[in-house]
Formats: structure tokens, sequence, C-alpha cells
């Protein structure tokens, strides 16, 4: 009965009462989740769709050698979804592991099992300050805007297992400037919208190109960060040869375009390696090689935001340009 009490207790500190003053604009705390009473939004990002390494195992020096990542499949899993990141400070007065068993409480009151929780230094061996740089610098939703406690930190993932799709959470809890500074990410895991990207046949290339003087093309397809293209890619480079049999007098720039996940100059190099993959493929199915010219274009010119993986999947392609 006393220990009945004292989760009860301890649960009623974790609320969804109305946001403070001080929130960040546009912020609201997870259901699921909540936050600790008296503490203050000051970060809040929404992704419709990412993927992202749910921690499970604490970060090691072997795994990070042989992944080059803190996170990794070694120490994780993969949940894919919308994704949401969430950081709280305050209130003043409170240890991270009061704050930290609080959520523990409320999250395992709702369903949750819990996967893995670290304290300090058993979160790596590589000393606790892995676990900061893991959070802030390897999300896909970007850094965390957390401070490095290695010493204070407290961090927790659990899955809630839903028939509409699993959700997993995690709470890091530190310290900075003598109050509780957390962080949430929660995916609700969800199957991609696909069949978005239409297939361009050798009639659609004509027409785009005739009105706009390009055609941007989806189905020549490349492996992460690879620029070999793969053999599903062969249906479309079939319709770029039907279309330039057809326009014998056409010549074309082939533009490789990336998202932003790579940083620029790398992102112009990938690209330009990727064009250079297709005008090969093209010279193999006899396309004279002096009408086809390689072009890296990387990040420069999105067709939609890179805020979301729908968005980077639209800015990943292949365009043909009609040269003069």
């Amino acid at each position: 009965m006393l220990k009945l009490i004292l989760i009860c207790i301890s649960s009623i500190l974790i609320t969804l009462g109305s946001a403070s003053a001080k929130d960040v604009a546009g912020g609201e705390d997870y259901p699921l989740v909540g936050r600790y009473d008296g503490s203050v939004m000051t970060l809040y990002k929404v992704s419709d769709y990412e993927e992202q390494r749910i921690l499970t195992k604490p970060i090691t020096s072997a795994d990070r050698r042989a992944t080059g990542k803190r996170v990794n499949d070694k120490n994780s899993v993969a949940a894919a979804g919308r994704s949401i990141r969430i950081r709280y400070e305050g209130p003043e007065g409170r240890s991270p592991l009061e704050v930290a068993r609080n959520f523990q409480s409320e999250i395992k009151a709702k369903g949750f099992e819990l996967l893995f929780e670290c304290r300090g230094a058993d979160c790596s061996d590589l000393g606790g300050s892995e676990l900061y740089f893991a959070l802030h610098d390897e999300s896909p939703l970007g850094n965390g805007d957390i401070h490095s406690n290695p010493g204070s930190q407290i961090f927790t993932s659990a899955k809630l297992a839903r028939a509409e799709g699993d959700v997993y959470a995690t709470i890091y809890v530190g310290e900075f400037k003598k109050a509780p500074e957390v962080l949430i990410d929660v995916v609700e895991t969800a199957p991609m919208d696909t069949d978005k990207i239409v297939f361009v046949d050798a009639a659609q290339m004509q027409k785009d190109i005739t009105a706009y003087g390009r055609v941007a093309l989806y189905g020549i397809l490349f492996d992460f960060d690879q620029a070999t293209i793969r053999p599903d890619s062969q249906p479309t480079l079939d319709e770029i040869v039907k279309f330039l049999g057809s326009n014998p007098d056409v010549k074309v720039i082939v533009a490789g375009h990336t998202d932003w996940k790579g940083g620029f100059d790398y992102s112009i190099e990938l690209s330009k390696r990727r064009a250079d993959a297709v005008v090969s493929a093209l010279t193999d199915l006899g396309i004279s090689t002096s009408r086809l010219r390689a072009f890296g274009a990387g990040p420069a010119a999105p067709v939609a935001s890179n805020e979301s993986e729908a968005g980077r999947a639209k800015n990943r392609r292949v365009e043909l340009v009609k040269a003069e």
C-alpha cells in the first residue's frame, strides 16, 4: 500500500496542465509522456516522417569503431514515423533523479515497457558525454539544445505497443544551472505514404521538356550514400533511351539532386557521381556521349522542404535538362 501511495504521489508531478507563458511558441506537451510540473518548454520540433534509432544499450567503443556512429544497429532499434522533439527546463530545486523517476512512473502507468535506463558514466564506456553527443548531433531532428552534464544525466527509453502503431519514447534528464533539463523524443511508428511519385515514361518526358525545358525523374534509384544505380532503375533508363531515340537532335544535361543531409560540399560531390553514373548507363545503352553532360546540383535546387523525410524524398532526384 505504501508503495502504491508513493507512486501516486510521484505521478501527479507529471502534468498536462496549461502551457506556461514562457513556453516556446506552438509547442504542446505530448499526451502520453507529459511534462514535469512547473517546467517550461524551450524547444518543440515535429516532423511528419523520420527514422530514428532508439537507444536500448550503452554506447560502447567497440560498437562505435565498427559502425562509425554512437547510436547504431548494435545498441539501438530503428523506429520510423511521426517524430517529436521537446525540451523542458526546471523547476529549480528538483533533482534529475526525481524528475526521471516521475517520468518513468508516468509512462509505465500508461502502458509503456521500459527498454533501457542508464545513469552518468554507465551510459558509455567512452565517457558520459557520449550520450550528450549522440542526442545532440545524431538525431534527424537536429540538436536538442541540451548541455553536457554526464555526472547528473539519466536516460530512459520505452515502447508502447498499439494496434495503430507502436510509440517509442526516450527521456533524457540532466542538470543545467542547478535546474533539471529534459529532452524528450517520441516516434509514432507508421508506414510512410507511398506511390506518391509516379513513373515517368518517354511520352511524359517529351511533354515536360517541351513545356518546361526539364523533367524530374524519381525512378533512377541509388542506395543511401552510394552512386551505383540500382537494378530497379532499368525501366526509367529504358524510357530515357526511347525519348532520346525519338528526338535525335536533343542534347540533355543529366543533373543529380540530393537533400541536405550530407552537408553541402559532400552532397555536390555525391550528386555529380550519381549524374556521371547515369550518363555512363545511357552510353552503355547506345546514347552518344556528345548528347549528354553530367552536372551535380547537390541540395541547391530543392522542390520541397528538407524538414521532413517526405520532402527530402522529393529532393532526391535526377533531372534531364534540355541543353541548347
